[in-house]
């Protein structure tokens, strides 16, 4: 890779991201100032090997749960940087979440408790309630946006040594050579 050429893919050491203040005082996405750290997990992505069909029963599908469990990584990073508009698309997001699906379980609940109270069956109650389902279900969409992973472009490597940044902004990748440099 040429000194001026940004990649596409970062790759932070683990020891790195697990450190507090190691990481730069900007964002990743934005390259703005950090108005806030955050701290958060990261995953690595196991597959259990072998064939799906043969693990239907219920010993099976534990035994791949456990296998799993074992692969899997984690990494935890710590006093990650947040722009203003990271930050607020990861309060919007879990707010979002949070109404959706709050407000779904109180209009399913008002439906039954209305249907259990009034002894009638009526088409608006039945709306109420596939409405609420509905709601309580899309809030997995506002959830999943909201992610620290998704809002800083960042997940673990297989064996959980590095963390990648896909398409990190140039001020991000810059302070983090500068630092890199400085350390060694």
């Amino acid at each position: 890779m040429r000194k001026n050429e940004l990649p596409e893919q970062v790759r932070v050491p683990a020891q790195v991201a697990e450190t507090p203040g190691a990481l730069p005082g900007c964002c990743a996405r934005h390259g703005r100032n950090s108005a806030r750290s955050v701290d958060f997990a990261l995953q690595s992505r196991a597959e259990p090997q072998g064939s799906r069909a043969m693990s239907a029963n219920p010993l099976g599908v534990a035994g791949r749960l456990g296998e799993r469990a074992q692969k899997v990584r984690i990494t935890r990073v710590r006093d990650w940087p947040l722009c203003t508009t990271c930050a607020r698309q990861r309060t919007a997001g879990l707010v979002l979440a949070n109404a959706l699906f709050w407000g779904g379980v109180v209009l399913i609940a008002g439906a039954l408790a209305a249907r259990l109270i009034t002894g009638v069956q009526s088409p608006a109650l039945g709306a109420a309630l596939l409405g609420g389902f509905f709601a309580a279900i899309v809030s997995v969409v506002p959830f999943v946006l909201g992610s620290l992973p998704r809002i800083t472009g960042a997940r673990t490597s297989e064996d959980g040594s590095e963390v990648v940044l896909t398409a990190p902004h140039p001020a991000f990748v810059t302070a983090l050579r500068t630092a890199d440099d400085h350390s060694a």
